[in-house]
């Protein structure tokens, strides 16, 4: 089985005929998945895509990104907590 790549370019601009814009590293697209989204992910999706102005790939790999990074803290026993930067009021996340 062979994956083969596509680089992939951010922003409404053409890239340079080397395919690189100057100070910026190449995307690359190495596997391509169907989700079957439910209905509150599906609203909850639009809504970051509105307030990010981030189209849904980006969404998708920023919340795999991060629930990645979640999922490595919270394995090696550190807790998800948000804090209130106002109040200092703390919230202990857990993720079931």
């Amino acid at each position: 089985m062979s994956t083969r790549t596509q680089p992939q370019h951010r922003g409404t601009e053409q890239p340079p005929d080397d395919g690189q814009a100057a100070g910026q590293e190449e995307e690359y697209v190495i596997n391509r998945i169907t989700v079957g989204i439910i209905p509150k992910v599906w609203t909850e999706l639009l809504r970051l895509m509105a307030s990010t102005k981030f189209n849904r790939t980006d969404v998708v790999n920023r919340a795999i990104s991060v629930y990645a990074m979640v999922d490595d803290n919270l394995r090696n026993g550190n807790e998800l907590v948000f804090r209130d930067p106002k109040t200092g009021k703390e919230r202990i996340v857990e993720i079931v």
